[in-house]
């Protein structure tokens, strides 16, 4: 075996080098200590921390923990490429990170601490993660990227809220209304940022392969109509209009698939990348489906057990896909999946499918849970496995696509 030899302290300056690195490392750090937390420390006498309402930790250190920090990376990576300069590095990153360490710190004692020692962390997280990009976005005077620190301001202050209102049930809409727009939240972000990346990245590889095949498109009506719709399902849902959103997000789902009709999925078979990323948005389209229906038929299905569809198979699936092209290996003008990364993705996979037949086999719940956590935190060792070597050296560029520099 080849042993990394580094010089003292490189390894360390390497992890700052860029944005996904850091990011990327304590968001799958996180998918695997908290789920294993959650799942088995009650046994080993290390009891998980609470909220007060069965499952807000979890929820919350899934959706602003683990989707916090993947927001991130992506979004302050992709800030060179929108911008045509230096993405944040050193110092910065080293702060934002800290800021989110602090918070699953303060997460510990959610229920002690005073609520506005609670909050600050994650406001001073989001707050910075959004001011980068602003910053650099107005530099640049690319304009029509606004939308993503907006997008992260609009996360960070989600967040604060949810905890006030589980904490003091001071905000309205109460505590679950704000974790089912939270959800709904990343529901939106995977159908807006990989709805653009698919289609790009399959067309550049379709082209580098020379498959005869048309290049990907999108239908304008699909696009627009699916965003409508899903915004749509956010603000009822924000508004407890409890059949309307359901069946808002019933429509989503067949919406989404509409729009994967002409990006040419199905000829992706060769390339285990492009499969994991339009899994994910088979997930996504899946996932709005099921939420919808649990809404529409409470007394017979779980809208907490079938909303697992969106968050390990949508949410989860897509951050394994993004940060596995960071991970891959280049073969010219292709990045290749190696075996860690495709048994990563197949287990988390297997561990949302097993999560969702709770739903139906209510009566084996414990088991199907335990069995689904051993499978997810089994994906997220092999993707470690194979991310954390790439933390060292310098940057390959583009980081998310096989293109050369």
């Amino acid at each position: 075996m080849t042993r990394l030899s580094l010089p003292p302290g490189a390894a360390l300056a390497d992890l700052w080098l860029t944005p996904h690195r850091p990011l990327f490392l304590v968001a799958a750090l996180w998918a695997l200590g908290s789920i294993g937390w959650w799942q088995w420390g009650t046994a080993l006498g290390l009891a998980p921390p609470s909220l007060g309402t069965p499952g807000y930790w979890h929820a919350h250190e899934m959706l602003l923990g683990f989707g916090g920090a993947s927001i991130a990376a992506y979004f302050l990576t992709a800030l060179s490429s929108w911008t045509g300069r230096a993405a944040p590095s050193g110092a910065a990153l080293q702060i934002m990170v800290a800021f989110w360490l602090l918070q699953r710190l303060a997460m510990v004692w959610a229920e002690t601490l005073p609520p506005l020692l609670l909050i600050l962390p994650g406001l001073a997280y989001f707050g910075l993660v959004g001011g980068i990009l602003a910053r650099g976005i107005a530099r640049a005077r690319v304009w029509h990227k606004l939308g993503f620190p907006l997008a992260v301001a609009a996360l960070g202050i989600g967040d604060a809220l949810f905890l006030l209102s589980a904490r003091t049930a001071w905000s309205v809409p109460d505590a679950a209304m704000l974790l089912r727009g939270l959800v709904m939240f990343f529901a939106i972000k995977i159908s807006i940022v990989a709805g653009k990346m698919l289609p790009a990245f399959t067309g550049n590889w379709l082209q580098l392969s020379g498959a005869p095949v048309p290049p990907p498109r999108d239908s304008l009506l699909a696009n627009r109509l699916s965003l409508v719709v899903l915004f749509l399902a956010l603000a009822l849902t924000l508004l407890g209009a409890e059949r309307a959103s359901a069946i808002a997000l019933v429509l989503a789902g067949p919406l989404q698939i509409w729009r994967m009709a002409h990006w040419r999925g199905r000829h992706t078979t060769g390339n285990a990348l492009l499969v994991m990323m339009h899994g994910a948005f088979v997930w996504l389209a899946l996932g709005l489906m099921l939420t919808g229906l649990a809404r529409l038929l409470p007394g017979l299905l779980r809208e907490a057990d079938l909303a697992h569809a969106l968050l390990m198979g949508a949410m989860a699936g897509m951050v394994l896909a993004v940060a596995a092209r960071a991970a891959a290996r280049r073969e010219g003008g292709t990045l290749r999946a190696g075996p860690q990364l495709i048994g990563a993705c197949a287990l988390l996979w297997l561990a949302a499918s097993l999560r969702l037949g709770v739903a139906l086999w209510p009566g084996v719940r414990e088991a199907l849970v335990a069995g689904s956590a051993i499978l997810w935190c089994g994906g997220w060792a092999l993707f470690l496995a194979a991310f954390v070597p790439t933390i060292f050296g310098p940057v390959l560029r583009p980081i998310f696509s096989g293109a050369k520099a």
